[in-house]
């Protein structure tokens, strides 16, 4: 009786207990750590809670198996089963948009960015996909400070800090990372046009001089990253997109998530271009993965493949820009125009690398090596270019993290080989051979930076790297060679940062020092110009970020020197033909100001987010002594840099899963020519993406869109040709472009 008894009184306890905490559960970040003030609610308001201290959370009602929403201010809101999330550890993702929450990797810090002294922009997966066009041109240039160029539809150039007289074409003088890994090659040049959207989870953009650790560039870093997510998942998704002027993409892409993950993916675009002869195509596979060995080392893995081509219809006059912004180059003189001629880019290339983490106490440290194979072809209006070019180089890093001190060692080094031959262009056509020449290009710098944080909030960070160039050149019709060496450079770095209540203060000195690219040393006139000296420049930079109102309002701003000798600038001469020389001086000061504010935040209320951001970018560019035959030009504004540019931007986001995006950019005039004789046009530019987002119970999810830009100037261009032969300056682009698309993601077992 007594055991039937006991036996009765313990069922009662264990169902009054069950009835009185039916769900438990806990909430840390992507590192483990514990969340707390998390919101969960349970279904549509049936019940909501806070986590506590240890991210722990406990619901004494009733819900069944109905949906879990986990929210938080700066991190990614979740949604899962109760039956999923009960006693399991519910992982949320760091939303990368604000600035007391973003993790950033530059200069190997892995912390905070407010931590981090130096001027850096991150754009997370958000900020790329919110303009629903189908290249990184918009949401680059809503960065304070830089400037992305398109003159047609896959022709890219990349500004930072008015950086740009070198990148005729292409990126240059900006060094360029793919998952820690150089993308950027030996020969100093960036086929980023090569890239799609979709292969880029997150880009961090270092301004001004960071050759302290990252080798030669006076105008800055940008780390490239690819999103893999955490959870254990397998996931399919697609996507298409169709707009203005015959443009239409499509792709899709497969998932494995967990401790080893995988993603394999596949793009195409295709577009008819707003001018004459602006047809683009452009496929892109991609495979990444990252495997674990064991609870210390973990491999990384980046193989990619793409086949662009686009069509270059060529600068444009005043006359011929009035007369008709569609047309292409016509025939001028002895040379024929761009239709004619069939003027046009073929790039293919194929790019692999892999990379090894190891970590074991205090210690760290990751070894990655690549190979790139690129087949370039390029009928132009005076000739053809066939060229391929190989390429392998690799990276070594060691850190080592103390309670007071952190070093970071380590080195890198790239070799490239280009084999490049230049015909005559008969309409499309591979004509006589003019000439043939091989080119080796090698580069390495080894580097070390120390950081000494003697107390809680202040940190002083010292670098200093070693940076060695070579070109070697042979002409196969001559017996002589000839090669480029430049002077070793060490490249020193100094920073310092302060924390002063919810203020982050930071100030830094650098040298920077870019030696000119085979692009530059070799150009398109066929001179093997040995006479091109390397850029040097000290960059002084100071800068506050801080929150002025908690999880309502961050500011991010800069003021900088940036001193230039040297200078590398391009000109262009009667032919068409592209060549380089050393300028004398530039000077360029600026103010960088980034806002973010949230007015509205909660998963409660219709109107869940109401984000605006503001940034605002001024640089005073002149050119310091620079004399061009019998003219000089000291004082003169600096070639293709932009006195002014305003950002305005609001996005919300609803309940149903309604969003608007809404985007503002005003760039004042530009100098197209160094004697500041002739400006392209101020332009404002409105654009506005509205679509619906929708989660089937973890199952699947859709996101169905519209997208309209529009110029309120017109004709108005993205890119211009600078000091451009005959005053083709002008590139105009499409005055509105419309686009509707939509993104389809599968959760498979």
């Amino acid at each position: 009786m007594r055991k039937t008894t006991l036996l009765f009184f313990y069922c009662m306890i264990s169902l009054l207990c069950k009835a009185q905490m039916v769900h438990t559960g806990k909430v840390t970040d992507e590192n483990g750590k514990p969340l707390r003030g998390v919101t969960v609610t349970a279904g549509k308001n049936i019940f909501s809670t806070i986590t506590d201290s240890a991210g722990s959370y406990f619901i004494s009602r009733e819900i069944g198996n109905a949906d879990l929403s986990f929210s938080h201010v700066g991190f990614l809101s979740s949604t899962t089963s109760a039956g999923q999330a009960f006693g399991n550890i519910i992982k949320l993702y760091r939303n990368n948009e604000f600035l007391d929450e973003t993790i950033v990797t530059a200069f190997e810090n892995n912390t905070t960015l407010n931590r981090v002294p130096a001027a850096v922009s991150v754009l997370g997966k958000t900020l790329l996909n919110r303009y629903g066009g189908q290249s990184f041109v918009a949401a680059i240039n809503t960065v304070p400070g830089v400037k992305m160029d398109e003159r047609s539809p896959g022709s890219y150039r990349l500004s930072i800090r008015g950086n740009l007289l070198r990148s005729t074409f292409g990126v240059r003088n900006v060094k360029v990372y793919w998952n820690g890994i150089p993308f950027t090659d030996a020969s100093g040049n960036t086929y980023f046009n090569q890239l799609s959207q979709e292969n880029i989870g997150r880009i961090e953009i270092i301004k001004g001089p960071s050759g302290s650790m990252y080798g030669s560039g006076t105008g800055g870093v940008v780390l490239l990253g690819t999103s893999l997510p955490v959870t254990r998942e397998k996931t399919i998704s697609v996507n298409a997109a169709a707009g203005s002027y015959g443009m239409f993409s499509t792709g899709a892409a497969y998932t494995q998530s967990g401790t080893n993950a995988t993603s394999l993916s596949f793009q195409h675009q295709q577009s008819d271009g707003y001018r004459v002869q602006t047809n683009m195509r452009r496929d892109v596979a991609n495979y990444t993965g990252s495997y674990r060995i064991n609870s210390r080392q973990r491999i990384h893995a980046n193989v990619f493949y793409s086949d662009l081509f686009y069509q270059t219809p060529g600068g444009l006059t005043i006359a011929e820009l009035s007369a008709n912004p569609r047309q292409a180059r016509p025939a001028a003189g002895a040379f024929p125009g761009a239709v004619t001629q069939k003027a046009a880019i073929y790039l293919k290339t194929i790019y692999a690398g892999i990379s090894h983490e190891y970590e074991y106490g205090r210690w760290s440290h990751t070894s990655a090596l690549y190979g790139s194979y690129t087949d370039f072809k390029n009928p132009t209006i005076r000739n053809y270019e066939d060229k391929y070019e190989r390429g392998i180089g690799g990276r070594t890093v060691s850190k080592y993290k103390g309670k007071t001190l952190a070093h970071t060692f380590g080195g890198e080094y790239q070799s490239g080989f280009v084999n490049t031959s230049v015909h005559g262009n008969r309409s499309g056509i591979k004509d006589t051979l003019q000439y043939h020449d091989k080119i080796q290009s090698r580069q390495f710098n080894i580097f070390l930076q120390s950081e000494y944080s003697p107390v809680r909030n202040f940190s002083v960070t010292a670098g200093v790297s070693y940076n060695n160039f070579h070109y070697g050149f042979r002409r196969l019709s001559e017996a002589q060679k000839r090669s480029s060496d430049f002077t070793p450079q060490f490249v020193p770095r100094i920073a310092a940062s302060l924390k002063l209540g919810q203020s982050y203060l930071y100030a830094n000195v650098s040298k920077g020092y870019s030696p000119p690219s085979i692009d530059e040393v070799h150009a398109s006139d066929g001179i093997f110009n040995t006479g091109l000296k390397a850029e040097s420049a000290f960059h002084y930079e100071t800068g506050i970020r801080t929150i002025i109102l908690p999880n309502k309002l961050w500011l991010d701003g800069s003021i900088y020197l940036f001193q230039l000798r040297n200078t590398i600038v391009s000109r262009r001469d009667s032919g068409g033909a592209d060549y380089y020389v050393n300028a004398g001086k530039t000077r360029q000061a600026g103010v960088e100001v980034g806002l973010i504010y949230l007015p509205v935040n909660n998963q409660v209320d219709f109107v869940r987010q109401l984000k605006l951001r503001v940034n605002y970018t001024y640089i005073h560019a002149r050119f310091g002594q620079y004399q061009q035959g019998v003219n000089t030009y000291d004082g003169n504004r600096l070639t293709g840099t932009p006195p002014d540019v305003l950002i305005g931007a609001a996005d919300i986001s609803t309940a149903p899963g309604i969003y608007l995006n809404l985007t503002y950019n005003y760039t004042a005039r530009l100098p197209v020519n160094d004697a500041n004789t002739f400006f392209a046009t101020s332009y404002n530019l409105f654009i506005a993406k509205a679509g619906y987002k929708i989660n089937f119970r973890q199952k699947a999810s859709a996101d169905i869109y519209a997208a309209y830009e529009h110029s309120f100037n017109t004709p108005y261009s993205l890119g211009n040709d600078l000091n451009a032969a005959g005053n083709r300056f002008f590139n105009p682009s499409a005055p509105s472009t419309f686009t509707v698309g939509a993104r389809f993601g599968f959760t498979v077992k």
